[in-house]
């Protein structure tokens, strides 16, 4: 992977929420004794949090500036830009001390860093803050990363909410079949999630996105990702409520496109719904304008974006391509391409939830069948207005099984929501060979946990660096 340009990476510092640095504020704002000269800078170590005032420091002479890290297990290296009071940036390490340094007003920041997992990885927020560095002195400054509350977890809606509405597993919890309590049951105010499933979408900084209730008028929904550190009653942060035509069911799948849009399903009105950034911005009620809609599809089910930007959707029949240029202000939104699937005994694979993985094959289940298939990438490729394809893979699984979502983890493997009480794990050995025909595929992996009713949506934060999908941490 190239290392980021300067202008991405202040574009991904700018996305970064601001957590307090840890440490103590000491001699740091550069006053002046009675005869007009500095005080505090004679071989002072100052520990700093950010919270020097820049309009009472000095620029003369020099100091030292020693860059402490904390919070970020061994190995994992941290990425930290110190900005000069002259405007240049410097890449900085953890431990490193900086002589001779012009005094005046800096700044520090950190971008996020992750630790690898098999299954999820931690993702770690640091502190940004702006110093005064004065002559003699040296500057201590302390960045300090803390995990993203969302992150090294599997999430799901629960449906029958027996403990929460919406609920997070650990990673470490995931490894093999066993029985888990949920690490996060999220439950009250705003309806986390629905009986109706498939609706859990994370944006980059690791807030959940959900939808309240399958109604017509059902609020998208944001909950911060601070706020799911632990279990009990939550109240969303931000309400977007789109105001439709109000028939059944409302908004039933949702996923973020590659511009920041989050685009919904909408089965009873046959189109889907975009939501842009500045519309998720702030809890409001909007009323969508033609540019918002897609249409095309009978019934839209799930939503999916390839690497490219195209916008894929299930229907009640067929798989539908939305090219990326399509999706563009001021295009008629609508598909070009359509993919029909079949099984060996010629019965229809209506599609139903979606997720590429690391290849850019597109994977979908079929729900009537209890049938998970793959859609290649030369399958994906248009070659005229429709195609129809017998499945190279296509793998049936447990007749109890309730394939409302599917979600890739870091390792390739495919999980799955199950039976009442469990969620799923397909191995990557297991999506290579077809069962169809033949005795079920039985997972891996099998959680079962009392906190679950029926497992709805499901997300991973981050999502893998090899996926197409908005979370993606690289």
């Amino acid at each position: 992977m190239h290392a980021p340009s300067t202008a991405s990476r202040l574009a991904f510092l700018s996305s970064v929420s601001l957590l307090a640095l840890v440490g103590a504020l000491t001699n740091v704002a550069c006053s002046e004794s009675s005869d007009g000269s500095p005080t505090g800078g004679d071989d002072t170590d100052a520990s700093i949090d950010g919270g020097a005032e820049a309009a009472a420091c000095a620029n003369e002479g020099t100091g030292s500036i020693a860059i402490v890290v904390t919070g970020l297990p061994e190995g994992i290296d941290a990425k930290i830009t110190l900005t000069t009071p002259s405007g240049a940036e410097v890449e900085v390490t953890a431990g490193a001390t900086l002589a001779d340094q012009p005094a005046g007003t800096y700044a520090v920041s950190a971008a996020r860093a992750a630790q690898p997992d098999p299954i999820v990885r931690t993702v770690y927020e640091a502190s940004a803050s702006s110093f005064c560095l004065e002559a003699t002195q040296t500057q201590t400054v302390t960045v300090a990363y803390t995990p993203v509350a969302t992150s090294h977890k599997l999430w799901s809606t629960n449906g029958t909410n027996p403990s929460g509405q919406l609920l997070g597993f650990a990673a470490a919890s995931l490894g093999a079949t066993g029985t888990p309590s949920a690490t996060v049951a999220a439950k009250g105010a705003g309806g986390a999630a629905s009986a109706a499933g498939k609706a859990a979408a994370f944006d980059k900084e690791g807030n959940l996105w959900s939808l309240g209730a399958t109604t017509a008028d059902a609020p998208i929904l944001r909950f911060a990702a601070a706020d799911l550190g632990a279990s009990g009653d939550k109240t969303a942060d931000r309400k977007i409520v789109p105001k439709l035509s109000g028939c059944l069911p409302g908004p039933g799948a949702i996923a973020f496109a590659p511009d920041g849009a989050l685009w919904a399903t909408v089965p009873c009105e046959n189109q889907l719904l975009r939501l842009s950034p500045d519309t998720l911005s702030a809890s409001k009620q909007y009323t969508p304008v033609a540019d918002d809609l897609a249409t095309g599809s009978t019934g839209p089910r799930a939503v999916a974006f390839d690497k490219d930007g195209n916008m894929w959707v299930s229907d009640d029949t067929s798989l539908r391509r939305y090219a990326a240029a399509s999706l563009a202000p001021g295009q008629a939104h609508v598909p070009d391409f359509e993919i029909k699937a079949k099984a060996e005994n010629d019965n229809p694979l209506p599609p139903d939830a979606l997720a590429f993985d690391k290849d850019g094959n597109l994977w979908t289940t079929s729900f009537g069948g209890n049938v998970i298939y793959k859609v290649t990438p030369a399958e994906l490729t248009p070659d005229g207005a429709s195609r129809e394809i017998l499945p190279s893979v296509a793998i049936t699984v447990s007749v109890g099984a309730l394939l409302e979502s599917i979600a890739f983890d870091e390792s390739g493997g495919l999980w799955l929501t199950y039976s009442q009480g469990k969620i799923a794990r397909l191995a990557p050995d297991q999506l290579s060979t077809s069962t169809t025909g033949g005795d079920p595929t039985i997972p891996t992996t099998i959680v079962t946990s009392a906190d679950i009713g029926y497992a709805g949506g499901m997300a991973f934060f981050p999502a893998p660096a090899a996926l197409p999908l908005y979370s993606r941490f690289e």
